[in-house]
C-alpha cells in the first residue's frame, strides 16, 4: 500500500512539473491521482478494520464457547455441593431427632453416633472469564446486554457462594471445637445438652440457607446465562 501511495504521489509531482500539459489538464490529473490515493487509503483502512473485527469476533466466539462449558461444569459442581450440604444436614437432623430413650441406650452401650464434619465449598470455573477480562477484550462482545449479564454473574452472583461457604466453615470449625472442649462428656450427655442441640440446629439453618443460595440464587443465573450465550452463538 505504501508503494502504491508513493507511486501516485510521484505521478502528481511529475504531472505538476510537466510543461506539455495545460494548467487545466494538470489540475484534472492531479485531482484524479489524489482521489485514487484517498480511495486506496480508505479501502486499506476498511479492510484492516474488517479483518480486525473478524478476528475479534472469532475470539469472542471461542470465549463464549469456553464460558458455556465453564458454566455447565459450574452447575454440576453446584449440584454436588448442594448434595453435600443436604447430606451434612441429614446427619445433624438425625442427632437432633434422638429421643431420651435412644440417648439412654447410647449412653449405656457406649455406642458411637456419626457426627458429620466436612468443610464445604469449591471454586467455580472462572479462569476463562478472568483471562478474557484482564486482557481487555470484554469490549469485543457487541451484545451489551450479554456482556453485562456475564459481568453480573461473575462479579455479583458467583462470589456469594464463596461468602456463604466461609460463613458455614467458620461456624463448623468453631462448633467442632466445642465438641473437643466437651470430650469428657459421653455422646449421650453431649447430644442431650440443650445448648449443644441449639448449636446443631443453627448449623442446619446455615446449611439450608446455603442450599438456597446455591440452588435458587446462583444456579438459575448460570442456566439463564448459558441460554443467552447459545442465542448469541446461533446468530
Amino acid at each position: 500500500m505504501q508503494d502504491e501511495i508513493l507511486k501516485h504521489t510521484k505521478k502528481i509531482y511529475k504531472t505538476a512539473k510537466d510543461k506539455k500539459h495545460t494548467f487545466k489538464e494538470k489540475i484534472v490529473e492531479i485531482i484524479i491521482e489524489i482521489l485514487i490515493i484517498v480511495f486506496a487509503v480508505s479501502l486499506s483502512i476498511w479492510l484492516h478494520s474488517w479483518s480486525e473485527h473478524n478476528h475479534q469476533q472469532k475470539e469472542v466466539s471461542v470465549f463464549l464457547g469456553n464460558l458455556k462449558n465453564d458454566l455447565q461444569n459450574d452447575i454440576k459442581l453446584m449440584n454436588e455441593v448442594k448434595g453435600e450440604y443436604q447430606k451434612m444436614n441429614l446427619g445433624y437432623e438425625k442427632i437432633l431427632a434422638l429421643t431420651s430413650r435412644q440417648l439412654d441406650s447410647i449412653g449405656k452401650s457406649n455406642a458411637k453416633v456419626f457426627f458429620p464434619v466436612n468443610a464445604q465449598g469449591r471454586k467455580l470455573n472462572d479462569a476463562n472469564y478472568e483471562s478474557f477480562k484482564s486482557s481487555g477484550k470484554m469490549g469485543y462482545i457487541e451484545d451489551e446486554k450479554l456482556k453485562q449479564k456475564i459481568l453480573t454473574y461473575y462479579q455479583q452472583y458467583a462470589p456469594t457462594l464463596h461468602e456463604v461457604d466461609e460463613v458455614y466453615n467458620d461456624y463448623l470449625f468453631k462448633f467442632f471445637d466445642k465438641r473437643i472442649e466437651n470430650a469428657d462428656k459421653s455422646e449421650a450427655q453431649l447430644y442431650s445438652d440443650p445448648k449443644f442441640k441449639a448449636a446443631i440446629s443453627f448449623i442446619v439453618k446455615i446449611g439450608d440457607n446455603n442450599i438456597r443460595v446455591y440452588d435458587k440464587n446462583v444456579k438459575p443465573q448460570a442456566v439463564k446465562l448459558i441460554k443467552e450465550i447459545e442465542k448469541e452463538m446461533d446468530k
